[in-house]
């Protein structure tokens, strides 16, 4: 589906110019261009970075995503460096027998706290010298949770990483995420890299 994808170089420019390992990225995209903007982000923290890390996934299955990376050309290799939490395969049936084995499930997008306790525990067993925490998405989770409460725990959540000196990059689609959430993002996050709605040729 991804094959010919074309990755956005401007994302792998800003990433160059502004990111600091105690950095939190607001990543704001499309539901159109969501996939183009996700890996033009992770792709450059893994190849230029050399970086390793955690990615949750709240709004596909971690198996799914996997998938998807595969199919532009991210080696066994560079997968292996990410360890997956799924939020989404729990719940359905079969969903968490899978063939990879770095993933980890949590069993509900509610269970904020497990979600980052689990992180916190993975980052500790990790070798890699740099990392990321990639939280996909904040508009998935804002199905499954108060606005309130999810506003506060991403709050926790990047003050959390930049003190242990892990790099966040939070992805949200701005027109469905709440604007409680969407302020606390604009006002707990570093930097912005905003590709909107804008479909990428």
């Amino acid at each position: 589906m991804y094959q010919n994808l074309i990755l956005d170089d401007r994302i792998a420019e800003q990433l160059a110019s502004d990111v600091s390992l105690n950095s939190a990225i607001q990543v704001r995209c499309g539901n159109s261009n969501a996939f183009n903007v996700t890996a033009s982000t992770l792709i450059p923290l893994m190849q230029m970075f050399e970086m390793g890390g955690v990615y949750i996934c709240a709004s596909v299955g971690a198996a799914e995503r996997i998938e998807e990376f595969k199919s532009i050309g991210l080696s066994d290799e560079d997968i292996s460096r990410i360890q997956f939490i799924d939020l989404v395969s729990s719940g359905i049936l079969g969903g968490t027998d899978v063939e990879y084995n770095n993933i980890h499930f949590v069993d509900s997008p509610i269970m904020l706290e497990s979600v980052l306790l689990r992180t916190l525990y993975i980052l500790r067993m990790t070798t890699s010298a740099r990392n990321f925490v990639f939280l996909d998405s904040v508009n998935a989770l804002a199905i499954y949770n108060d606005d309130r409460m999810l506003a506060e725990y991403l709050h926790t959540f990047i003050n959390t990483f930049r003190q242990r000196e892990v790099l966040s990059v939070i992805l949200n689609v701005p027109d469905q995420t709440p604007p409680l959430v969407l302020a606390n993002l604009d006002l707990y996050c570093t930097d912005l890299i905003d590709r909107g709605q804008v479909l990428i040729n």
